[in-house]
């Protein structure tokens, strides 16, 4: 396949996801560990973690419009990782520097500030990082290698981030652990700044109306693909207050992504010859058998309890990696169905779908952890470790609860989502302007 990208071009894209996943992953998968640690309740921690992503709705969807319409030098997408490049360190670094003599009550407020301009540093980030992916290359299977790697690698930053972060969060201690990250990973995500190009600017929309974006986002009904889970949260706080051990937390976590990298590896080529619907479905599929097997064999055994989260692994790689090649279908489905083209919009909103449900299982992992008698703050003063209904609950919340999103997902996207490949390809033709209106529709698999 003819590239319209160089490999410099690409490789400082594969790079900025790396960088990415290393900021995501320490507020995703560490916040509310990080609460727990300065003596915030686990109810009170919920509702820190939540709130902010209310004001996240809103601020996605006005800043993917903003970005459908701004005309700004250098680019339509390229200038806000020049912006976020400064702002999420600085986010990051602000809400793991909080000072541990403040009340409960200001650390709440202190992480709630922090988590908000977080939220908006980190939207100026994801929504044009991959929107770029549209820029840089008309040709569908170019796009989707770029993507299917880029989120391999992005994957492969949540194992090193996991392993790094599980390790040295207590010796280093947060604030130091933050200021470490921000730099590595500001180093990591510089290179596109200056490699990356936008170059299939045609057919977008200028400034649409707020009526125009509202009906595009509206009859685009395949919009929002994804799938929630509480593994990634819940795993750290079993390991400390549950096993007693973060050397086992640092393992347990690389056991549910570092199978997912390997799985991931074959994607681009799977993708080729198998639809990635099925793929996707495949996936989840596998992930909640896998729960179900886990939950049954229980945790007093160390290499059960591995092999069984790494399957586990395998399965999140529809929810790590699949899930995002989505999105670049849906906005070509919007131009074929409407007309406008608007990456901005339709990528912010994969943004807010992302950092909310991130969001909801961190809020709804430690509100369930809190109904089935888990409290970290019962812990053996000696041992660390809770009591034995506190370790029940968390057993269930780690283990088949979490196939609650996956089983739901798969019912209604067999039922709902119909769009495929071959008419992705034959959309994006048309969109393009390589074949008419005529040709396109005679050739989809059905009616959209």
């Amino acid at each position: 396949m003819e590239m319209q990208t160089t490999k410099r071009e690409r490789i400082s894209y594969y790079s900025y996801f790396f960088g990415q996943n290393l900021f995501y992953m320490i507020i995703a998968s560490y916040i509310s560990l990080f609460l727990l640690n300065h003596g915030v309740n686990e109810a009170l921690a919920a509702s820190v973690v939540i709130a902010p992503q209310i004001w996240d709705v809103i601020n996605d969807i006005i800043f993917g419009r903003i970005v459908d319409k701004a005309h700004m030098k250098g680019g339509k997408f390229l200038p806000w990782l020049k912006i976020s490049w400064i702002c999420i360190p600085a986010t990051t670094i602000f809400i793991f520097c909080m000072p541990d003599s403040l009340s409960v009550s200001a650390k709440c407020a202190w992480v709630f500030i922090g988590y908000c301009l977080w939220s908006v540093a980190y939207t100026m980030c994801d929504t044009p990082i991959y929107a770029l992916s549209t820029a840089m290359t008309e040709k569908v299977e170019e796009r989707n290698s770029i993507l299917s790697i880029g989120r391999l690698v992005g994957t492969t930053a949540l194992v090193v981030a996991t392993l790094a972060i599980e390790g040295l969060y207590m010796p280093l201690g947060w604030p130091l652990l933050s200021i470490a990250l921000s730099v590595i990973s500001m180093i990591l995500m510089l290179p596109i700044l200056f490699f990356g190009k936008e170059r299939n600017m045609v057919r977008s929309a200028d400034a649409p109306t707020l009526k125009d974006m509202f009906r595009a986002l509206g009859q685009n009904k395949f919009l929002i693909v994804g799938v929630t889970n509480t593994v990634q949260t819940v795993i750290p706080m079993f390991a400390q207050y549950v096993l007693g051990s973060t050397e086992k937390g640092t393992i347990l976590l690389a056991m549910s992504i570092i199978p997912a990298i390997i799985a991931a590896a074959f994607i681009p080529s799977l993708c080729r010859k198998v639809d990635k619907f099925w793929l996707y479905i495949g996936c989840l599929g596998l992930f909640v058998l896998a729960s179900i097997i886990q939950f049954l064999v229980g945790y007093s055994s160390d290499i059960p309890l591995y092999i069984t989260m790494a399957l586990r692994g395998v399965g999140l790689v529809g929810y790590n990696v699949l899930v995002y090649m989505f999105t670049p279908d849906c906005i070509e489905y919007g131009q074929y169905k409407t007309g406008v083209r608007q990456e901005g919009i339709t990528f912010s909103i994969q943004t807010s779908v992302t950092k909310l449900s991130g969001a909801l299982m961190n809020s709804i992992s430690l509100l369930l952890l809190a109904m089935f008698g888990f409290k970290a703050a019962n812990a053996d003063p000696v041992t660390g470790i809770v009591d034995a209904v506190g370790a029940q609950g968390c057993w269930h919340v780690l283990t088949w609860i979490s196939t609650i999103g996956p089983i739901l997902a798969i019912i209604l996207l067999v039922m709902r989502y119909k769009l495929r490949d071959k008419d992705v390809n034959l959309m994006a033709q048309y969109n393009n302007g390589e074949i008419s209106r005529e040709e396109c529709d005679k050739g989809l698999s059905g009616q959209y």
